[in-house]
């Protein structure tokens, strides 16, 4: 073996390099709505083909999960909520790869799961994705992209043909994930500028399905009436939408892409004084 034999080896200790057990640490700190595994597991995976067969369990017990967030949901609302709740843990996964350490990340198991989150010493049961990684190695934006819309396109094809819920409003949906996510993952590595480059350089991206020209950031200003501390935040604006108005009680989100500008703005000034500039 030769010392460039020994050094390549070092570096890809178990199939992985070293990145990728940070990676795993910052997903399981910083973003543990979605699980991650690398390296050996302890089962109850599946590949993603076979989780989100039709007739399987994967998207029966998708749709059903998002009746917590609002009562009578029909069908294409719980559509909507699906594909935005995978997209955005997915997003998480391969974001926190590439941006964290220049990893591309592929995707070979999947479960659906039980996990419970602590919000302001409150303990809240829920269910999330756990994605299991069976490749880690240094990629681009663009492998970024295709693994993101690979996994991605058997899930729209199956939500749209169990619900009617239609591929363009799914894949809006997909964009707005991914785009909140780089943005969030840009802001936890301190390099928030980054994070919105590269989600703009796939979203922006002609021939893409993620393609859009609504979708893009802003920056929302606003002045604190008691301190006169300038505080300022990038948002996500949005060019889908989940439906969540048309639930029973449901409202427009903050940067709704049917609000008008203007609208969406006097509101996410209103949310940024409430959580003074967070």
């Amino acid at each position: 073996m030769t010392a460039s034999d020994r050094q390549r080896a070092a570096q890809f200790v178990g199939g992985y390099p070293p990145e990728a057990l940070e990676v795993v640490e910052r997903l399981c700190t910083q973003f543990p709505d979605a699980g991650v595994s690398i390296g050996t597991v302890d089962g109850g995976f599946r590949t993603p083909a076979i989780f989100w067969a039709e007739g399987g369990g994967g998207i029966e017990d998708g749709l059903a999960y998002q009746d917590r967030f609002a009562p009578d949901m029909t069908d294409r609302i719980r559509a909507a909520h699906l594909i935005a709740f995978y997209s955005h843990q997915l997003s998480m996964v391969l974001g926190a790869s590439y941006l964290g350490a220049g990893l591309a990340a592929e995707v070979s198991g999947l479960r659906f799961e039980a996990w419970t989150r602590t919000v302001r010493g409150v303990e809240i049961a829920g269910k999330r994705f756990h994605f299991h990684l069976d490749r880690l190695a240094p990629g681009d934006v663009r492998g970024v992209e295709r693994q993101y819309v690979a996994q991605l396109k058997p899930v729209i094809a199956a939500l749209k043909r169990r619900t009617g819920l239609s591929s363009g409003a799914q894949w809006r949906l997909a964009a707005d994930s991914l785009a909140g996510a780089f943005l969030e993952i840009g802001r936890a590595i301190g390099d928030e500028a980054r994070g919105m480059a590269e989600a703009l350089a796939i979203v922006k991206r002609r021939g893409s399905p993620l393609y859009s020209e609504e979708l893009c950031y802003e920056e929302i200003v606003a002045v604190d009436p008691t301190s006169g501390e300038r505080l300022s935040r990038q948002y996500r604006m949005r060019c889908g939408c989940c439906l969540y108005f048309r639930t029973e009680g449901g409202s427009f989100c903050d940067t709704c892409v049917l609000l008008e500008p203007e609208a969406r703005r006097a509101q996410l000034v209103a949310h940024l004084m409430q959580n003074g500039g967070a």
